[in-house]
């Protein structure tokens, strides 16, 4: 009798629970705007079709998911003399002033990040700044129809430090990284060109300028763009915030996004996220803040998500969602890759680990 006074009880205290954690989603405009949060981080991942049974009016999904596809840009001026010091020089736009050369050194500087905004919402990440654009490259795998890992294609690459690039097409979530999506340049040459139409994307020129904004493949070219690949939304552009409604409409999750200052430094961000006891993930206009707070003043998301990582001097220096947050399958890097003779120093977190004259592979 004890025993089933007990259970009724309980069965009791789980239906209470239930009915007012029913009322507290459906009843409340807190529990509403937390069903859309959930919403917006589900939407903005390859599962999106689970969005559906947070039970939201079809119309804002509909409006969340427009959001995601068709976020708001503005193509980033370009400056074709951006080398010659002038910061006077009419040619010079976007407001850049004069980068560096090709042969000056490469400093770069890693520091670890985490914020705590609740007791359940947190984030950790890197935050990679390079001195030098001319030494950040997009590089590919060297596999046919099959990505690799992050440290695989940075080593091939000679390369001291990366994160990952570009999207990629994954049927049934394999996650083998094998079909890039967007616009794809290398070396001056087209990989993929996303069938000749526009899409969101990020690439540097042969002065070592980073253009952001929606454009096709030829547009790229005849820019002069040297490495360049793809995803969205673009957050900064020409010194301004482009998220400015709201947190951006993405949710909570992994990020990587790529930026530049005014001076020509590369600015790389890679959070963590969906690890529940180490880091949530941050907003698309956190990772924005991130970039705007240290002088970028064009920036651009990359993939995020599992594909986010980050690689130094060998190691792997953040950790991935994904399966047993092993790096995934990736079909492209951004690659940091110094040049033969140049002076080389790597700073992580206050502490150098790499300083070289005259840098030899």
């Amino acid at each position: 009798m004890r025993k089933k006074k007990w259970l009724l009880k309980l069965t009791l205290i789980f239906i209470s629970v239930l009915v007012l954690l029913f009322f507290f989603l459906f009843r409340t405009e807190k529990g509403h705007d937390l069903r859309r949060f959930a919403a917006e981080t589900i939407a903005s991942t390859q599962h999106r079709d689970w969005a559906k049974w947070l039970f939201l009016p079809q119309n804002e999904l509909d409006e969340i998911l427009a959001k995601i596809k068709n976020p708001k840009y503005s193509n980033t001026l370009l400056a074709p003399n951006i080398n010659t010091g002038d910061s006077d020089n009419p040619n010079i736009s976007g407001g850049y002033t004069r980068f560096p050369k090709k042969t000056d050194p490469l400093v770069v500087k890693v520091e670890t990040i985490e914020k705590r905004y609740s007791a359940t919402s947190f984030y950790k990440g890197k935050v990679m700044t390079i001195s030098n654009p001319f030494n950040v490259q997009l590089r590919t795998s060297e596999l046919r129809n099959q990505g690799q890992q992050i440290f695989v294609i940075a080593k091939n690459v000679h390369a001291i430090a990366a994160t990952n690039a570009g999207g990629f097409y994954d049927p049934n979530g394999v996650g083998n990284g094998g079909i890039p999506l967007g616009i794809i340049i290398e070396k001056g040459k087209i990989i993929n060109n996303s069938k000749g139409k526009e899409n969101f994307v990020a690439g540097l020129t042969s002065h070592g300028q980073l253009l952001t904004g929606k454009f096709t493949a030829n547009q790229l070219i005849a820019a002069d763009i040297q490495f360049a690949a793809g995803f969205k939304p673009q957050l900064i552009s020409n010194g301004k915030k482009m998220i400015t409604d709201g947190d951006g409409g993405w949710g909570l999750g992994p990020r990587t996004a790529m930026g530049q200052t005014k001076d020509g430094k590369i600015i790389l961000v890679v959070i963590d996220g969906r690890q529940v006891t180490r880091s949530i993930g941050a907003s698309i206009k956190e990772v924005q803040d991130i970039l705007y707070k240290r002088g970028a003043i064009n920036a651009m998301a990359m993939d995020g998500g599992s594909s986010a990582s980050m690689y130094l001097n060998g190691n792997n220096i953040t950790v991935p969602s994904s399966v047993g947050n092993v790096p995934r399958y990736l079909p492209n890097i951004w690659a940091v890759i110094p040049n033969e003779g140049q002076n080389v120093k790597v700073v992580y977190d206050g502490k150098t680990i790499i300083n070289q004259k005259k840098y030899q592979r």
